[in-house]
């Protein structure tokens, strides 16, 4: 018997062990499966479609940097044709007319060079650089709208996980409330109604506790569709320390919106904007000027027209003859005419090698004003980019001593809640501890535990306010979002 007990108590403590274990892993599964603030914002921004787009944009303008470099190149380029002429016509290696069929053949090489063409050249390639330099802004000021709306989600979850928390507290407070009143009314120390409206306050706070945990869900799912996620994957955040108490607001909000007019990505996409502009209106301007250009050109030809005297043809017969000896009649051909053969391949296109060089100068005299024109629109769109430049600036600045003013406002509404909380939990344990007794009612101690959960709500909700609008002062300051 006592070995059987002894057996039985070594197991259960291997369940035990087992269970732990278990337990054990499942957290460290769990926690390895949390995402923190940081991976959150990591993963966004490495898989955010807009700013994939975005990058996609940096990179054509990095091309478009590369393309306006070589313009300061010359051009080269190099061709051959092949032609066959019938009936009559001029051949461009004889210069002679020809009636039967000729065949010819030209290659050729060229090269052109733009010596001088109103500095259009170098302000493309300013304009250019300009351009990637705003658009690289673009992606760090899309990066970190999309940092502050995963931050607010981020927050959000925890808000609503405090939420949860506090309602499921309550509803274990309601129950066993209802359990305390079910039995004092069973004693008959309360009426029935008593117990109804105990029970009906238990019943709001369930409803309550489920309209967090839905909005939670909800808040779940925002997020991972911020972070571009599979929603039938599981998915849980980490809930940092926040310490308000630690939190320091800077009273002077011109130090806070100088250093965000220097830091902000927007600003300098803005700024950097002008720019581009006034590249283009000087690329616009050269329009008016004069071109210069270089242009240089080799090649060689070969036709079948290109001939020349045969060996051993009429004409040697013919001297053998003058010079006393009789020509055989047999060689004598083609009406004593000479007798020619083509030119070879080869030697045709050594002989006919030929270099050009030539300077072309091209005067703008009248083109429809479409110079003017152009010129004038590039003014309009450098005071444009002007006017957008000081649109962004005064935007942020009014964001920033508006997120100034929430934040003092919230640590204020924060401190005064916590004043609230702690009256409404010291009434609401007197209302408690008189229901108990039988000294409170229950209409009594359902007011005093409303009070409590408004309270807890207001309190939760100000510090989560309050952090947020802290955190985003400091993000305006280039110090990143870290809770």
């Amino acid at each position: 018997m006592k070995k059987g007990l002894k057996e039985k108590i070594i197991r259960v403590f291997i369940q035990i062990i087992t269970l732990h274990a278990i337990l054990l892993v499942s957290s460290v599964a769990s926690a390895q499966s949390s995402w923190s603030l940081q991976d959150c914002i990591d993963h966004a921004l490495e898989n955010n479609l807009d700013i994939r787009q975005q990058k996609l944009n940096e990179e054509r303008a990095a091309e478009n940097v590369l393309q306006s470099y070589s313009m300061t190149l010359p051009t080269l380029s190099a061709g051959t044709s092949y032609g066959l002429n019938f009936g009559r016509s001029i051949d461009e290696v004889t210069n002679e007319f020809f009636t039967e069929r000729i065949a010819s053949q030209r290659l050729m090489a060229t090269s052109s060079f733009h010596l001088f063409a109103g500095f259009r050249t170098i302000n493309n390639i300013r304009l250019n650089l300009a351009r990637q330099t705003a658009l690289r802004y673009d992606t760090e000021s899309l990066e970190n709208d999309l940092i502050l709306t995963i931050a607010n989600a981020y927050l959000q979850i925890l808000y609503f996980e405090d939420m949860v928390e506090a309602a499921r507290q309550q509803v274990e407070i309601s129950t066993q409330q209802v359990e305390r009143t079910r039995a004092l009314f069973e004693g008959g120390t309360v009426s029935r109604g008593d117990l109804l409206e105990v029970e009906a306050m238990a019943a709001e706070e369930e409803v309550r506790l489920t309209s967090m945990t839905n909005n939670l869900k909800l808040s779940y799912l925002e997020l991972i569709y911020l972070l571009e996620l599979d929603p039938d994957k599981e998915f849980a955040i980490m809930k940092p320390p926040l310490d308000v108490e630690d939190a320091q607001l800077m009273h002077d909000p011109d130090v806070i919106v100088e250093k965000a007019l220097n830091t902000e990505p927007s600003v300098s996409a803005a700024r950097e904007r002008i720019s581009v502009a006034e590249n283009g209106l000087a690329v616009t301007r050269g329009q008016r000027w004069p071109t210069l250009t270089l242009n240089t050109a080799l090649g060689t030809a070969y036709s079948e027209a290109y001939k020349r005297m045969a060996e051993n043809n009429n004409i040697n017969t013919l001297a053998a003859g003058i010079n006393g000896m009789s020509p055989d009649p047999g060689t004598i051909k083609n009406g004593g005419m000479p007798d020619l053969e083509i030119v070879p391949y080869s030697e045709q296109l050594s002989e006919n090698y030929y270099r050009s060089i030539q300077l072309s100068l091209s005067i703008p005299i009248f083109n429809h004003f479409s110079a003017r024109n152009n010129i004038q629109h590039a003014r309009i769109d450098l005071e444009q980019a002007r006017i957008d430049h000081e649109r962004t600036r005064n935007n942020l600045s009014r964001v920033v001593y508006q997120a100034h003013a929430d934040a003092v406002a919230a640590f204020q509404d924060y401190v005064s809640n916590q004043k609230a909380l702690d009256a409404a939990q010291e009434s609401f344990q007197y209302s408690e501890q008189g229901f108990a007794l039988g000294l409170v009612s229950p209409l009594e101690y359902n007011e005093a535990r409303t009070r409590l959960n408004r309270a807890e709500i207001n309190a939760i909700q100000s510090m989560y306010e309050f952090v947020f609008k802290t955190k985003i002062l400091e993000f305006y300051q280039g110090e990143g979002f870290v809770l």
